[in-house]
């Protein structure tokens, strides 16, 4: 056969065994063209018979060559059938125990379900490992008593189950998985999102004897050196005494996970040494970018299924919608959930707890205007209800937590004793203070929202709120501090008009204050179904999510301020034609140049200051200043008849309803807040006040709030010279108009390297080393108008006010007054 046929033979998909002889001289005559002019002489010189005999002398050797790797092959494959068989009893013995039966007479574990009586399992009721739970739980937690879903989470995860756990804030979590790993041989992987979570359960598990550890980018490198030596010794089951006892519980970031791979080949070496008992994924909602906390690297955990796939995983969250739960299942490629009451052997088992806790009490009170008459209040509170009781009182800025720890302390003289948390405070004066606060010797924490997560401390009575949270999310979250050890417990929110806008200016974001704002409005729905009402709309959650044994969701809790308030504490009144009048007068302001800000509306529309307002005089190439006054009955048909408080509720309400929103206008210092009219602001504007009054044009209740027919409190006497009351007073008297930033130039604050407050440093940071100008100390007077700035800039020296027509020369000034009626014309008088 020619050369150029056994090439098209050697060159085809299948060659068949006549075609050897062909392949072998194809590949001689190959050899032979690139072989060495000497070689081919030297080949040539040979005899035939010669060249025969090397030619068969190599295919002997080859043949030699091709039984060694048969029989390797052969080898193998009874190696590999007989591993096979050694899986499958493995896996009958393991599907024999798998659905292991409950300890005689406390019921029946095991059942059967349609019609192929596929076993399933209710992991509810005990099994012959539940007395050592119990006796665990209560030797090492000093807890009695399972909680909610706890039991049948730590049983599925005795059996070795892949879990979803969803429990509410404070339902204990983080029992379902450290109560197993004391009974389960090895090491338990937590990732965790937070380093002051982890460590907080650090400090709370060696407190009670567990040897738990962290890893995180922090880690000295001689702490994470011996850290990783004693992993690597139990990987090897070399464990010895001068190596200390066996780590239970090892706590890492997700990021350790996505970037570090040392870490990876240690956990691969304690799987292969069977010493990894279970990953466990806290606050597994992060995983997916429709959670409300996203964060990239939790979707790199996937790898942890693909490298470890007989490691079950637990994935815990406090609120995960259906929609995140897919998510979440397909990101970490964990099986379909099955019901943790009838579990078959194939699925993830889910379990849930309802978001509504019976023994939290909420109320939402009237905030006064003055600080020191909120310190009095708020001191007065935990005096009467909650004396010696541990709580925390939430406060929106680092300087806020500061001043109101300063003031109750002083106060109570110091029968309450407070303490500061926030991310400036120094890590061993955090960890001070926790050790003190647990022990009692610290009652009250007063902090910015970075203390919490965590926070494993279940004998908290009552949450306060200085002022509303930056969403509804995050009020459920630190509401949900207290009472976790199931005792009854107190949330209060001091809530005013006026903290809408301190709150918008920090945040920015209309939605959350928003929604926030409606459920302190609210002064008629039960706080357990306005809750229900958000997390169903928001996050999609069922509303069986806040049905419980005793209840559904929509049934009335009977225990918050809207279920007790008695019927003449408050208002119900269709103030539409209100609303109408405040659109015109804005909508008049707003044709004229001028803006105003909630204050000065609700004071302008009572027909303060004359009823006038200014415009122009602010910036480069401005006008001067210059007054115009109102013609109300033209605009809008007279003044509004309500009072200064009402007024600014109401105008909180429109913002919630879209008939106002808040206007942002930012200058190199400085970024003033204003209302401005809203999307829904011409439904009302474009009618008459006859058509509002007759009831042709969309109704717009709001609540008021009554105390025995009186719209004002009582004033509380308190020390003026308390420190820190002035300076607290100041920065809550009115609610932000004006906040003013530091310059790009030159920073004033350092940068904030706690995590815990990665969601408000920006906000924080802003008012961190700041002062309040033009604040009165109290807004009682309604004459008084109220505005106020936050500021960086050096502070000016006092003044004297000037008397009305003077200027400051003390002559009277050359007014230019305009008058604006119901067309808008300006009308310039003179007046010498």
């Amino acid at each position: 056969m020619g050369k150029h046929m056994i090439q098209k033979k050697y060159i085809s998909d299948h060659v068949a065994s006549d075609d050897m002889d062909d392949i072998i001289e194809m590949s001689l005559a190959d050899h032979c063209d690139g072989a060495p002019a000497s070689d081919l002489s030297k080949s040539a010189e040979k005899p035939s018979y010669l060249q025969k005999h090397d030619l068969n002398t190599q295919l002997s050797s080859l043949e030699v060559e091709i039984q060694g790797v048969d029989e390797q092959i052969r080898k193998l494959t009874a190696l590999r059938e007989s591993l096979i068989a050694e899986k499958e009893d493995l896996t009958q013995k393991h599907n024999r125990i798998n659905h292991v039966q409950p300890a005689q007479g406390l019921g029946d574990a095991i059942r059967t379900k349609g019609k192929s009586k596929a076993a399933t399992v209710d992991y509810t009721v005990s099994f012959d490992w539940s007395t050592q739970l119990q006796v665990t739980m209560k030797k090492v937690f000093n807890i009695s008593d399972f909680r909610l879903c706890q039991k049948g989470v730590c049983n599925a995860n005795m059996d070795g189950r892949d879990i979803v756990c969803v429990m509410p804030t404070g339902g204990g979590k983080s029992l379902t998985y450290q109560l197993p790993a004391l009974l389960t041989p090895g090491c338990t992987l937590v990732i965790s999102p937070l380093i002051s979570l982890m460590t907080d359960q650090i400090l709370h598990l060696r407190e009670s004897g567990v040897e738990a550890v962290m890893l995180t980018g922090g880690t000295p490198r001689p702490l994470l050196n011996e850290i990783q030596q004693r992993l690597t010794s139990m990987a090897s089951s070399r464990v010895n005494g001068q190596q200390g006892p066996e780590i239970k519980l090892c706590y890492v970031t997700p990021e350790k996970i996505a970037k570090s791979k040392t870490f990876m080949s240690l956990l691969r070496r304690l799987v292969e040494g069977g010493k990894l008992a279970r990953i466990v994924i806290d606050e597994a909602h992060c995983a997916s970018q429709m959670g409300h906390d996203f964060r990239p690297d939790y979707r790199k955990l996937s790898i942890l299924r693909q490298f470890f796939p007989h490691v079950p995983i637990l994935a815990l969250s406090a609120t995960c919608p259906p929609r995140v739960l897919q998510d979440i299942l397909k990101i970490l490629k964990m099986k379909p959930v099955v019901d943790g009451k009838a579990a078959i052997h194939d699925g993830t088992v889910y379990f849930s707890a309802p978001l509504y806790r019976k023994n939290l009490h909420y109320n939402v009170l009237s905030k006064p205007s003055s600080a020191k008459e909120l310190i009095a209040i708020m001191s007065d509170y935990i005096l009467q209800n909650h004396s010696g009781h541990s709580g925390i009182i939430y406060c929106l800025a680092k300087k806020d937590a500061e001043s109101v720890a300063e003031s109750i302390q002083a106060v109570s003289n110091g029968r309450i004793k407070t303490g500061v948390y926030h991310a400036d405070v120094e890590d061993g004066r955090k960890e001070k203070l926790h050790m003190q606060w647990r022990e009692g010797k610290v009652q009250v924490v007063c902090a910015t929202i970075a203390f919490g997560l965590g926070i494993d401390k279940g004998n908290v009575r009552f949450v306060l709120h200085h002022t509303i949270s930056k969403s509804l999310d995050g009020y459920y979250q630190e509401s949900g501090r207290a009472g976790r050890d199931g005792q009854d417990a107190d949330c209060v929110l001091y809530y005013r008009p006026q903290d809408a806008t301190r709150q918008a200016s920090i945040t920015c974001r209309d939605q959350d204050v928003h929604d926030m704002l409606r459920f302190a409005q609210d002064m008629q729905e039960c706080r357990k179904i306005l809750f229900a009402k958000y997390f169903s709309a928001s996050s999609d959650l069922s509303m069986a999510s806040w049905t419980t044994d005793e209840s559904n969701a929509m049934d009335r809790c009977g225990h918050c301020d809207n279920c007790t308030r008695p019927p003449d504490n408050v208002e119900h009144k269709d103030a539409t034609v209100e609303a109408w009048q405040l659109l015109k007068i804005l909508e008049a302001v707003e044709s004229s140049g001028g803006r105003l800000t909630i204050a000065g509306l609700s004071d302008l529309a009572r027909g303060l200051g004359g009823g006038s307002f200014e415009t122009g005089g602010a910036g480069k190439r401005r006008k001067a200043k210059e007054k115009i006054q109102i013609d109300f009955d033209s605009v809008a048909g007279g003044k509004v008849g309500l009072s200064k408080d009402d007024i600014e509720s109401l105008i909180v309400q429109m913002l919630v309803l879209r008939y106002l929103e808040e206007a942002f206008s930012s200058t190199a210092y400085t970024v003033n807040v204003y209302v401005a009219p809203g999307n829904q602001a011409l439904r009302l504007t474009r009618l008459t006040r006859e058509d509002v009054v007759n009831g042709r044009s969309p109704r717009i209740q709001c609540s008021f709030r009554r105390f025995g027919g009186k719209t004002k409190s009582k004033k509380v006497a308190v020390d003026r010279q308390c420190p820190g009351i002035l300076e607290l007073e100041e920065s809550i008297s009115a609610g932000p108009s004006r906040i003013r930033k530091a310059p790009k130039k030159k920073r004033l604050y350092e940068d904030v390297s706690d995590p815990d407050d990665q969601d408000v440093d920006e906000a924080e940071d802003f008012t961190n080393q700041i002062r309040m100008l033009d604040a009165e100390e109290s807004d009682a007077d309604d004459d008084d108008v109220v505005d106020w700035a936050y500021s960086l800039r050096p502070p000016q020296p006092t003044k004297k006010r000037r008397t009305s027509g003077e200027n400051a020369k003390g002559i009277p000034a050359r007014l230019n007054i305009g008058v604006l009626s119901d067309k808008h014309e300006v009308i310039s008088l003179s007046s010498d």
